[in-house]
């Protein structure tokens, strides 16, 4: 694909993002990371996005988002557009999807935090701290929280060389301590955020939609093969 390429991205995700693009002229439209509270609302304003990089000058866009259950369904833009495949950010921060199976598979029991989480307060801790507590109180908020990890062994930071690293392990483990769970870590690299805003992309790892086309869930379960068959992959 060539033309001038704009980019829409999760705030989780903005610093990877940024680390990519490394001061190149690309334009960045960081998207605030409560859509994901609303995911039936989510598309609305990342249509919104996508269109105003296409007035402005770009000619495709690449939406750094997953599926975000299923927040994504009904994304397109008047250019090409790449979306990677994954069900939600953090096979992405941890290289792959194929990379997040594999680590699923040989631990399953892990709730997984970033720099993006950290600062965006969507670790355990901040979210008692800042939404359950002020609703039902700090005794009821840890105890729902906790129920919430309850299937959790582990709580893992994933270091892809992003953030303060000292920072997160402290968090990491405040949040280990809070919860009574084992801390871990993972690294990374930013390799898949290379190939999502420079190429190539693979069937397995992203989709590649032509203008107009739309995203929806089904592309997130088709295997390569099926999207070539049906003239979706290029």
């Amino acid at each position: 694909m060539t033309g001038r390429l704009g980019l829409i991205a999760c705030d989780v995700v903005k610093g990877e993002i940024e680390a990519v693009v490394d001061g190149r002229d690309i334009p960045l439209r960081v998207m605030e990371y409560a859509l994901h509270e609303r995911p039936k609302e989510m598309a609305a304003p990342l249509n919104r996005a996508a269109g105003e990089l296409m007035d402005s000058g770009c000619e495709r866009v690449g939406l750094c988002y997953g599926l975000c259950s299923n927040g994504t369904v009904g994304v397109h833009s008047r250019g090409w557009l790449t979306v990677p495949r994954c069900h939600d950010c953090i096979s992405m921060l941890v290289g792959s999807p194929a990379r997040y199976m594999r680590l699923f598979a040989e631990n399953p029991g892990t709730y997984y935090i970033t720099d993006g989480w950290i600062r965006n307060a969507g670790d355990p801790l901040s979210t008692v701290e800042k939404r359950y507590t002020p609703r039902m109180g700090e005794k009821r908020a840890l105890k729902g929280m906790s129920l919430e990890l309850a299937n959790y062994r582990y709580i893992c930071l994933i270091n892809n060389g992003v953030g303060d690293i000292d920072l997160m392990r402290a968090r990491t483990r405040e949040n280990c301590r809070a919860f009574g769970k084992e801390y871990a870590e993972v690294e990374a690299d930013l390799s898949y955020f290379r190939s999502f805003v420079d190429g190539p992309w693979p069937g397995d790892d992203f989709l590649v939609l032509g203008p107009g086309e739309r995203v929806t869930e089904d592309l997130f379960y088709s295997s390569p093969a099926t999207l070539a068959a049906a003239g979706g992959e290029r």
